[in-house]
């Protein structure tokens, strides 16, 4: 992954550890940032699930025995890509607050 982050400019990493997990915060170009997450929408994933399969294929024959995720998560990353390809999704602008409010709605 380290391609990855030497074509971030001014990036700056944050980290948090806990026993079970390690959280960064990466600081993006607008330009990168919009590409990365748009290859993410296409792909029907979220974009730190995205993020994670970059690293996770750049590493993959370097080291065995990685805890990706925990088995639920890896059951509903799943299930994200068989909606994904089999169309069962739904796009929407999540800068539009009216279709937010319509999405998260109570019914």
């Amino acid at each position: 992954m380290q391609y990855i982050f030497n074509i971030l400019a001014n990036a700056y990493i944050m980290q948090t550890v806990s026993t079970k997990r390690v959280q960064k915060l990466i600081t993006f170009s607008p330009q990168l940032y919009t590409h990365l997450e748009a290859k993410a929408r296409r792909l029907g994933v979220t974009f730190p699930e995205y993020i994670r399969s970059l690293a996770l294929e750049d590493i993959k024959g370097e080291v065995n025995d990685i805890i990706i995720a925990s088995r639920e998560m890896e059951e509903a990353i799943g299930a994200s890509l068989d909606d994904y390809q089999t169309g069962r999704f739904s796009e929407f602008d999540p800068t539009d607050t009216d279709q937010l409010k319509a999405l998260f709605e109570e019914k």
